[in-house]
């Protein structure tokens, strides 16, 4: 969903300040506009990962899952903010607090079925 980031250059990177409100509604216009083309199965699996990163309390630990880390941005001033504002842009509601347990594991990989979360 960081298509938007990945295709801009190196002078609209310099531009782009991801703390500020204009430049972050432009990143989330983006990123629901890819989301809404992803299937149901793809879209339940990245709002299952956003939430448990939300709520596990390791959210510095698992940031990396959530910007992509290849590009120079600024660093996020209020990251669980971010990641429920995110979540909120994607599925017009706010996450849940939920205790997933200590079964879950995050699976870093994308295939025909989209994003993986394991239990």
């Amino acid at each position: 969903m960081y298509h938007y980031l990945l295709a801009m250059s190196d002078n609209e990177l310099d531009e782009f300040h991801i703390n500020e409100d204009r430049s972050r509604a432009e990143l989330f216009n983006a990123m629901k506009a890819d989301f809404d083309n992803f299937g149901p199965l793809s879209k339940q699996r990245a709002l299952a990962a956003l939430e448990y990163i939300w709520s596990s309390g390791q959210i510095e630990k698992l940031w990396g899952w959530v910007v992509p880390q290849a590009l120079d941005l600024d660093e996020i001033e209020d990251k669980r903010g971010y990641l429920c504002a995110l979540y909120e842009k994607l599925s017009g509601h706010e996450p849940s607090h939920r205790d997933f347990g200590p079964d879950v594991e995050l699976v870093k990989s994308a295939g025909p079925h989209g994003v993986d979360v394991r239990e």
